[in-house]
């Protein structure tokens, strides 16, 4: 895990994977927080209470913003080495 933050190479090589996780978590962080909002519109349990559904999206909402800022740099550090090699 250390070598995503010490070698640029590990970044631009994994911006794809980066962009797919994040819009991934993304998703499911709208999912959630539709669950819940169906959950306290309804004054029932769907599986989990509502509040714990919209905990679910806010980390979830987390989790994606740290993926797409991974893509992101990837994708300023691959523009940086391609405007380098010109």
């Amino acid at each position: 895990m250390m070598e995503m933050w010490t070698e640029s190479r590990f970044t631009r090589s994994n911006r794809g994977m980066m962009g797919v996780m994040g819009s991934i978590t993304t998703w499911l962080g709208v999912i959630f927080a539709l669950i819940g909002i169906i959950g306290d519109a309804s004054d029932s349990v769907i599986g989990l209470y509502p509040t714990s559904w919209f905990l679910l999206a806010i980390a979830s909402l987390i989790f994606g913003l740290s993926c797409w800022l991974g893509w992101a740099v990837g994708i300023y550090l691959h523009h940086k080495e391609t405007e380098t090699k010109k």
